[in-house]
């Protein structure tokens, strides 16, 4: 078995303490906000953390009422807007390209997101928000995921209540669906477990893997395809429904394992009718909803019936199937391997972590 179960398992506890501790987490950040007066937000980062500000810009939108733009480090040049915040998100914090991003934008206001207190971006941007996820020896990061998309949740709603942008009212309701999702998180836990059991043959059979969703699921699908990448050293792919269907589709065939994100709304029988075309080309095709079946390679996941909490929902079962196969299809550890080549030859990270 791979080193991330243990850190998967943590998650559930993680979010709640998360969640009760929210102001004082958010307190660096509502600072900021108060005394910059930011126009528009931009969340800069890479890999899974890239992901998790992807899957919490939609969030940060609506609750903030300001234009919020993910942007790797390595693009990030010329800052449009008249006050500008630069959110740098590294967990590790020693991410050279974002190194490099901060050092090349010092004159614009900006806040470090870290969950490791050494860490060098912490040194260059003016406050720093701490990742409370704690140490995550394991190469592919699961907890750093969630962690990070609730902390970048919490900033948003704490900033957003004490401006007024967001009423009481509304800020319970969210906290109250954040609750219900975390509390549903061992029983999800469970069930992908019996799901995955259930299905592993074909599991381990995959070759090219396509991770389908709409809007916050495909947010969400990104990070759970680069899971699969990681881990298991399978082409995995993620994509929106509708950009799916304008070429990528064309590619289904008995190559190709696919997981459908189904959605809860108009949409949902367009993309079981997909499914339904793929599954005649290869068996391995999982829907996942918060609907029951009698299909075993349909998953039944617990949620609270909002969009936003998809990241600690939808994630779930990529990241078991990204810790259980490595070892069954021979690949625990090389990932791992690979990374450890590539950075000591191309500088990924600025120092070892």
């Amino acid at each position: 078995m791979n080193e991330m179960m243990p850190y998967i398992l943590e998650q559930p506890d993680l979010c709640q303490r998360m969640l009760a501790n929210c102001a004082a987490l958010a307190t660096p950040f509502v600072q900021a906000v108060a005394t910059y007066q930011p126009d528009r937000l931009l969340l800069v980062a890479s890999g899974t953390s890239r992901n998790a500000a992807c899957a919490a810009a939609p969030f940060m939108e609506w609750v903030l009422g300001l234009p919020v733009t993910v942007v790797a480090p390595s693009c990030l040049e010329a800052v449009a807007g008249k006050k500008p915040l630069l959110v740098f998100i590294s967990q590790g914090g020693n991410s050279s390209n974002t190194i490099a991003a901060i050092e090349n934008h010092r004159d614009t206001p900006s806040l470090a997101l870290t969950g490791n207190p050494d860490g060098e971006i912490n040194q260059l941007c003016n406050s720093t928000v701490t990742i409370p996820c704690g140490p995550e020896k394991a190469g592919p990061k699961t907890k750093g995921y969630t962690s990070t998309v609730l902390l970048l949740y919490l900033m948003a709603l704490e900033a957003a209540r004490t401006s007024g942008t967001l009423s009481v009212s509304d800020y319970d309701k969210v906290v109250e669906a954040l609750q219900t999702s975390f509390a549903a998180m061992p029983e999800n836990l469970r069930r992908i477990q019996a799901w995955q059991n259930a299905n592993l043959d074909m599991l381990k059979a995959m070759q090219t893997v396509y991770v389908i969703g709409k809007k916050q699921d495909a947010l969400v699908g990104a990070e759970g395809a680069l899971k699969l990448l990681e881990t298991i050293l399978t082409p995995a792919f993620a994509f929106d429904f509708e950009e799916f269907l304008h070429g990528p589709a064309c590619s289904l065939d008995n190559r190709v394992a696919g997981f459908y994100l189904l959605p809860d709304d108009a949409d949902r029988p367009r993309m079981e009718r997909l499914a339904a075309l793929h599954r005649e080309s290869n068996r391995a095709v999982y829907l996942l909803s918060h609907s029951e079946s009698t299909d075993p390679r349909d998953l039944c996941l617990l949620g609270s019936g909002v969009w936003y909490t998809a990241p600690f929902e939808i994630i779930l079962p990529f990241q078991l199937i990204s810790d259980t196969l490595p070892s069954i299809v021979g690949t625990d550890g090389v990932g791992h391997e690979r990374f450890v080549t590539l950075d000591s030859r191309l500088k990924i990270k600025a120092k070892a972590e």
